[in-house]
């Protein structure tokens, strides 16, 4: 089990047409656990600070967030695929 596992950031898009409404980018964080297959890729929305690498690491820091949510919810109801 890789349980506690480090995990390291592989990818950081930034997609300034990707999201809706003006001055805002998708950001797409790639994430993958160290030495497994296993990966995850989160996408936030961040404001566009007209500098790629200052809206890389507010979506770093997104991510980081939204990981941290949902790592916290209590139970997870599945849903049914489309």
């Amino acid at each position: 089990s890789t349980v506690g596992g480090a995990m390291k950031v592989t990818s950081v898009k930034v997609d300034p047409a990707g999201a809706s409404g003006r001055e805002k980018c998708l950001v797409a964080v790639c994430v993958q656990l160290s030495g497994t297959k296993e990966s995850m890729t989160i996408n936030v929305v961040v404001a566009d600070e007209h500098d790629e690498l200052a809206v890389q690491e507010s979506g770093i820091a997104r991510a980081k967030d939204f990981a941290r949510q949902f790592a916290n919810l209590n139970s997870v109801e599945p849903t049914s695929a489309t």
